[in-house]
């Protein structure tokens, strides 16, 4: 295969560096829409880089010092942006928060991690209060809004005390100076097989994927919506900071089921996502298909292939604008990752005039490792891996070397000799290259089953034969019973699609034994092509769905031990 040139790109150093770039680049330019009170209000780069530098030059007015932590805990909002950007390009360290924690959850990642401010959405402040005699290393507390009953200071406040000292001669923020070296985040893994660890990223690491990254991906001069939570990498790297290296505008999304409402209201031409967000939205799609009728969809799809083979013209988004409509009209791209996307859901969408790529990575990676491109691809494939990284495999396992791989784990040089050998990112993923070089990947190392006769069993490829079928919500996949390896089998727990069962069959027409007579005739089904080993043997029924991290990945851990997998329903 061909693999087109790779996008041209300009050096960063570091996060400071990269917000200097970006101000001299694109000053006038929209950078961020955040709504409040239920309109979008937006900050030019220009108007960035001066929050930025209003907000350092706080820290350092509160008594902060280089390599001093600042926690971030919120939705995606403006403020979020500004106090990363500002703790970083000032030599603190960021150590952002997953907003969905239990209050004990966060406490203990702040007495973990000990920074000394914690900037968060009043929700928290109000929470946080009773815990605040429980941490010790917590000296400020500043609520994003403006009540500040319980916090020590409000956002707009510590704005105020850093334009105040820049008025009267500061140059605490101009005299910083950062090397790749230096720490930039604390970042808590979602942890899916276990409990989560704390990522040390450099600036090195971080501007390493950035530019490696734009490479391959080109979202320059086009509106993202950012839509997965800010505290993950993925998104903090691709849905942030590679967005605003390329001059994008970035739109926070309110919420999930508001995600075409925003798509039309912000014109976004690219959303980063994950498996199950496309899935949703593709399954939308051709429930609408099927009202209006297939037939002309069909056809549809037929001359648009004919016109794409003899003239090679793409005539798919004028053919199904009724659809690009319903998204705003400008939607282009769709990047997923987090794991593996259903192959027909990408090409289904491509179908219809979206471009849909998905790539690869984890956290101690920055975190992109490989990624398809939008004319180089695979769908059953992650992609290339990017410039500048060594990836290979040893013993099936995925090995990654290269400037945006992690220093190490914070506090846990055990687990960090375990990952990290000779230079050598030991990723826990099972996988192998085809003769193109592009990346598979068969599944967790930690997740594979191997059968009495040896033999081994991805969960993750049954799981997505599985949920193919309408009447599939989800699946998990684990070899049981856990107490006697000699007898272990497929086994898989699956979340019935009650939505199917009652457009099928009425919603008062149908009993739990009707689920599972239907649902075992589906796990044969599904499973008919598989090698007999790879079968499921036994299943449950679970009526809610699984436990996720917030990348929409089930936590596995918590249900593949046998105590946990009872039936649910």
């Amino acid at each position: 295969m061909k693999k087109p040139p790779l996008y041209s790109i300009y050096p960063i150093k570091d996060l400071r560096d990269l917000l200097i770039q970006v101000t001299d680049r694109f000053g006038d330019r929209v950078a961020l829409r955040s709504k409040k009170n239920g309109v979008y209000q937006s900050l030019t780069y220009s108007q960035l880089c001066e929050r930025v530098t209003e907000l350092a030059t706080a820290f350092s007015e509160l008594g902060l010092k280089k390599r001093d932590g600042v926690a971030i805990l919120s939705e995606n909002r403006t403020e979020w942006a500004v106090t990363y950007l500002a703790a970083v390009t000032s030599g603190l360290v960021a150590v952002p928060i997953d907003k969905d924690l239990t209050d004990r959850e966060i406490c203990h990642i702040l007495n973990f991690s000990k920074p000394r401010v914690l900037i968060c959405s009043k929700e928290y402040v109000d929470r946080l209060q009773e815990y605040r005699k429980t941490l010790p290393s917590l000296e400020r507390l500043i609520s994003m809004e403006e009540e500040t009953k319980e916090a020590d200071l409000s956002f707009s406040d510590a704005l105020k005390t850093g334009r105040e000292a820049l008025l009267a001669g500061s140059q605490s923020f101009q005299e910083v100076e950062l090397s790749g070296e230096d720490l930039a985040i604390i970042l808590f893994t979602s942890g899916t097989t276990g409990s989560s660890k704390a990522v040390m990223l450099t600036h090195g690491n971080i501007a390493a994927n950035v530019m490696a990254t734009s490479q391959h991906i080109s979202i320059g001069g086009g509106v993202l919506l950012s839509v997965l939570p800010l505290h993950h990498t993925y998104e903090c790297m691709g849905g942030f900071l590679l967005a605003l290296y390329q001059g994008c505008t970035v739109c926070h999304a309110e919420s999930l089921r508001r995600i075409p409402e925003n798509l039309q209201e912000t014109g976004a031409t690219v959303m980063l996502g994950v498996p199950l967000l496309f899935e949703k939205l593709y399954r939308r799609i051709e429930s609408g298909i099927k009202e209006k009728g297939e037939g002309k969809f069909r056809l549809a799809k037929g001359i648009a292939a004919i016109s794409q083979r003899l003239f090679r013209w793409n005539i798919r988004r004028r053919l199904f604008k009724p659809i690009h409509d319903k998204f705003g009209g400008q939607l282009r791209l769709f990047i997923s990752g987090g794991a593996a996307v259903n192959p027909r859901v990408a090409k289904g969408l491509r179908e219809l005039g979206f471009d849909f790529i998905q790539g690869y990575g984890m956290s101690e990676a920055s975190p992109i490792i490989a990624v398809n491109r939008v004319n180089c691809f695979k769908d059953a494939s992650v992609g290339l891996p990017l410039p500048g990284l060594e990836v290979k495999i040893v013993d099936q396992e995925i090995l990654v070397r290269g400037p945006s791989v992690m220093t190490g784990y914070y506090l846990n040089e055990a687990a960090t000799r375990e990952s990290l050998k000779e230079g050598w990112l030991h990723t826990g993923d099972f996988g192998y290259f085809d003769e193109d070089g592009f990346l598979y990947i068969n599944g967790r190392k930690k997740s594979v089953i191997v059968t009495p006769n040896g033999k081994n069993v991805y969960p993750e490829e049954v799981e997505a034969l599985l949920n193919e079928s309408p009447y599939i919500l989800e699946s998990l996949v684990w070899g049981g019973p856990e107490k006697d390896p000699s007898q272990v089998e497929v086994q898989a727990i699956v979340v019935p699609r009650t939505e199917t069962f009652d457009e099928e069959l009425g919603p008062s027409n149908y009993d739990q034994a009707k689920v599972h007579e239907v649902i075992g005739k589906e796990v044969k089904k599904q499973c008919k092509d598989l090698a007999r080993y790879k079968r499921v043997k036994k299943f449950r029924l679970r009526s809610e769905e699984f436990n996720k991290t917030t990348t929409r990945k089930i936590k596995r851990y918590l249900y593949t031990a046998k105590s946990h997998a009872a039936d649910n329903t």
